[in-house]
């Protein structure tokens, strides 16, 4: 396996292994940073309740080897071998009171639910014969594990076969951790050595400006709730942002007002913050914005309204979910939206 240095990771002697996780939790000022500023959850793997992000790493290309079986005394686990960019976040949650084997399971079922394959997965002493830390050792699938039989990890291949995820659970310093690595499957696009002025690479390609648009009508928090009892979703017509950003813009202070109320009248309610785009761009950075465009009426109703962040998910559709054509502006326009759908219990 690589990191983002590139230096390959692989089976290590048990004391040189220690010697590495040591000397990197001695060194990286990523561990002692409670919370990433800028840092979002993958969107394939969301942050559990009450979690934050403790690292956040990302390359475009690398060859990760991750285990595909059990550790034993006497043989390695069976090894699966992708090639792609790859992230690697890790996901905290403070203190103990939150069971391990609840994460585990939780995130499991997650990822059954999104269409995943799991290839592998264990628990405690599913993954060795002899202590569940020593299925990690060498790798850095986690960066330091108490010894204790509570110790998870799943490995799940999308549908498409386009995303390998896998997911370590184990505790450090007396909090739940979660570490989370995706490889986007793809093959290694060369460089071209020919090009006579080589510059930077391109940034990503922003949506475009939208054109001028007819004014938005505000909608009431009774429309809100008629669309989610109708569909189970509703689109907030009046959320804007700022172009190319998350920043939302001060007209959208109504819209979000009503949302807020409407959530103040149904106490019991839950709701997935979902963020589209339109197609134009690249698919990963517009998947990218629409989860920051999501957090941030998140952020905007948990701080100015007081609603509780455990009712409020957010969730990035990017351009994978349009309700008309992306081929004219008005279309576009009308794909650029965020969405309320309901969770139901």
């Amino acid at each position: 396996m690589r990191n983002h240095t590139g230096l390959r990771f692989g089976w290590a002697p048990p004391a040189l292994a220690v010697l590495c996780v040591a000397l990197l939790l001695a060194a990286s000022p990523l561990h002692a940073q409670r919370d990433i500023e800028g840092a979002t959850p993958h969107p394939a793997v969301p942050l559990p309740p009450g979690g934050y992000i403790t690292l956040d790493e990302f390359v475009d290309f690398a060859i990760i080897d991750f285990p595909a079986g059990p550790r034993t005394r006497r043989e390695e686990p069976e090894m699966l071998r992708v090639e792609g960019g790859h992230t690697r976040l890790e996901y905290t949650v403070d203190g103990t009171e939150t069971a391990t084997l609840r994460l585990y399971r939780t995130y499991l079922q997650h990822l059954q639910g999104q269409g995943f394959e799991i290839l592998y997965t264990g628990f405690g002493d599913d993954l060795h014969d002899r202590r569940p830390l020593d299925f990690f050792s060498g790798t850095n699938l986690a960066w330091q594990a108490a010894a204790t039989p509570d110790i998870g990890y799943i490995l799940a291949r999308s549908a498409d076969e386009t995303q390998v995820v896998a997911v370590a659970f184990y505790d450090r310093q007396r909090n739940r951790r979660i570490m989370v690595n995706v490889v986007d499957i793809e093959d290694l696009a060369l460089l071209d050595l020919q090009d006579a002025e080589p510059g930077p690479e391109p940034e990503p390609e922003p949506e475009p400006e939208p054109a001028p648009a007819a004014p938005v009508v505000q909608q009431s928090a009774e429309e809100l709730e008629s669309g989610l009892i109708a569909d189970g979703r509703v689109v907030v017509d009046a959320i804007l942002f700022a172009f190319d950003s998350d920043e939302i813009l001060p007209d959208s202070a109504a819209a979000l007002q009503t949302v807020a109320a409407l959530m103040d009248d149904r106490p019991g309610l839950t709701l997935l913050v979902v963020g589209h785009t339109d197609g134009v761009g690249s698919f990963d950075y517009n998947l990218r914005l629409s989860l920051s465009r999501a957090t941030s009426v998140v952020d905007w109703l948990a701080s100015r309204h007081g609603i509780a962040r455990e009712r409020l998910r957010p969730a990035g559709a990017g351009p994978m979910s349009p309700i008309t054509t992306n081929r004219s502006e008005e279309g576009r326009a009308l794909n650029r939206r965020v969405e309320l759908v309901e969770v139901v219990q």
